[in-house]
């Protein structure tokens, strides 16, 4: 076969990477996922780092079960010697009972672990000081190396369902403490609802560290025994724990203790059961933690064409077209101002150029900050800035969950109480050139004058002839342009000229000054949603991505927690 196809997966995180992953992806869900499951995970992590810290050599194994499972009797076989005594003579046990082997400094592990009742086997003649050789199962082996001894804590713990809430408060504590879960049952009890669905459910996914026991099986007949266990071993694939070791013993008998001893011995000799169990924990608190806030399928960044749409819709918040219309419009009020008939510029001098009417670039506050007068945007114009906001994030977090599109909306909106000064003063420093001229103006300008001059000097020259005939005296000869259809006197022909003249002018100024406005407009409106858009990416668009960059990381960081390789999701 192809070296190509016997490729391996790749190996899974180390543990320390994992932990830390969970760390990041639950710092990054605070404030989206609810408050208790990240809690949660963060107690994971506490309490795995405590562990971490304590023996390394001692494996902690809990033995839970109801009321009359007879679990102080199956601690008693496996290690070979009384140390329930105290339990006998209560109905239940009703606190733990800790038999210790193996490595020693264990007391500081027995102190995080609250246990106060504590046995120190020295291993002379202790069961589980021994180890059956491979081919030697249901038979104590003699331990050739004491020094090889692994360290075992065995803890017989309180019932599951005792009547004192006490009890049952300190076996559901332990469950989160131990390395190995030994959940001991008895043929009539091993279908129990509260034991799988409140307690061994719980730990799906824990196979590696998980024993289920079905303990007094001498109680059965040997032809019911097969039967009992295979359907143990199905409620234990429907509780999602398709691997964990089922296994029948009878502390009476002694029958099957010794596979239940040497599975035991097997886990504490590996010293892995402790690291399996953080990684089962910190696997299913990355699970949890996802199924709250799940950070996948949002997209990596906002799409430009969504930008694009909250562009135009703050652009009208903004004013941008008032704005541009007004620019074109001060070119031709300005533009009117130079090469328009003469006669009535100084009309225009009553109105105020268009630009100066809404204040751009003419105000500042006292901070030095442009302002603009621009009224305030109408309900209309707002709402469809709003609503631009909303369906912004909307679209960037489509595909997202609930709590992650939540957070995107929140995102968005984090800033938009800027939005209305920024933009008034992104439209009150862009640069309009709301002062610049054309080329043409001085030309037609001079063109107006001369042609003025004209007019006027025909004007005087025929005043001139109206007064000295008023004066009875004789004015000098008037010259007469005899080329046309009727004889004109010149001065009349250049009161005319001139006239027409500036009129036609002053038209040609007129229709290339509304040409150029319009120029002027389109390169206002350009300029003002550059700057609505450096706004928008600043205050909205910068803030969903960092959000959007979050959930990335949430996901990578979630992924390498439940022990994906690198790329592949949860």
């Amino acid at each position: 076969m192809s070296p190509l196809l016997t490729r391996s997966a790749p190996a899974p995180a180390p543990l320390a990477e994992r932990l830390d992953a969970l760390t990041r992806a639950a710092d990054a869900l605070d404030g989206i996922a609810p408050g208790g499951e990240v809690e949660a995970a963060r107690e994971v992590l506490s309490r795995i780092d405590r562990r971490r810290a304590l023996s390394a050599e001692h494996t902690v194994i809990g033995l839970f079960g109801a009321t009359g499972s007879g679990k102080s009797s199956l601690v008693n076989a496996l290690v070979g010697t009384d140390i329930s005594r105290a339990a006998v003579r209560r109905p239940t046990t009703s606190a733990p009972v800790a038999a210790v082997l193996g490595a020693a400094d264990s007391d500081a592990l027995l102190d995080w672990l609250e246990v106060e009742d504590r046995h120190h086997l020295d291993g002379t003649g202790t069961a589980l000081e021994t180890a059956a050789e491979p081919g030697r199962r249901g038979r104590r082996a003699r331990r050739k190396d004491p020094a090889a001894a692994p360290g075992i804590v065995l803890l017989d713990l309180p019932d599951l369902d005792s009547v004192q809430a006490g009890n049952r408060a300190i076996a559901e504590r332990m469950t989160g403490l131990v390395d190995v879960l030994v959940w001991v049952t008895d043929p009539q009890k091993y279908a129990d609802a509260v034991l799988h669905q409140e307690f061994v459910r719980r730990f799906a996914g824990h196979d590696a560290v998980t024993v289920l026991v079905l303990n007094q099986l001498d109680r059965l007949r040997e032809q019911e025994r097969g039967g009992v266990l295979d359907s143990l071993t199905r409620i234990a694939s429907d509780d999602g724990l398709e691997e964990a070791l089922v296994v029948g013993t009878s502390a009476s008998t002694g029958e099957g203790v010794e596979d239940l001893r040497e599975h035991l011995v097997g886990l504490a000799r590996s010293r892995e059961a402790a690291a399996a169990r953080q990684r089962a924990d910190v696997r299913e608190a990355a699970e949890r933690l996802q199924q709250a806030a799940d950070p996948g399928g949002l997209p990596a960044d906002a799409a430009t064409e969504e930008i694009d749409l909250l562009v135009e819709d703050l652009a009208l918040a903004a004013r941008v077209d008032p704005v541009a219309r007004a620019v074109g419009a001060s070119y031709r009020f300005r533009a009117a101002g130079r090469v328009g008939w003469p006669v009535l510029r100084w009309a225009r001098q009553m109105r105020p150029d268009p630009l100066r009417r809404l204040g751009i670039a003419a105000e500042r506050d006292g901070e030095g900050l442009e302002r603009t007068s621009l009224p305030e945007p109408d309900a209309a114009a707002r709402a469809r800035a709003s609503g631009g906001v909303r369906r912004f994030a909307d679209a960037a977090s489509v595909g997202g969950s609930d709590p992650w599109r939540a957070a995107v909306r929140g995102a968005a909106r984090s800033r938009e109480d800027e939005l209305p000064d920024a933009l008034d003063q992104a439209v009150a420093g862009a640069d309009l050139r709301a002062r610049g001229s054309s080329w043409w103006w001085p030309v037609l300008d001079v063109l107006q004058w001369l042609a003025m001059l004209t007019w006027v000097v025909g004007l005087g020259w025929l005043t001139l002839n109206v007064v000295l005939t008023l004066l009875q005296i004789p004015p000098p000869p008037m010259p007469m342009i005899e080329d046309l259809w009727i004889p004109i006197p010149l001065p009349t022909a250049l009161l005319v000229l001139g006239i027409a003249a500036g009129i036609v002018i002053g038209a040609a100024g007129g229709g290339l000054a509304a040409l150029t406005a319009i120029g002027h407009r389109r390169r206002a409106r350009r300029v003002l949603r550059a700057r609505v858009q450096e706004v928008a990416l600043r205050l909205v668009v910068e803030e969903v991505d960092a959000e959007l960059a979050r959930a990335q990381g949430a996901a990578r960081d979630l992924a390498r927690a439940h022990g994906d390789p690198p790329g592949r999701p949860v």
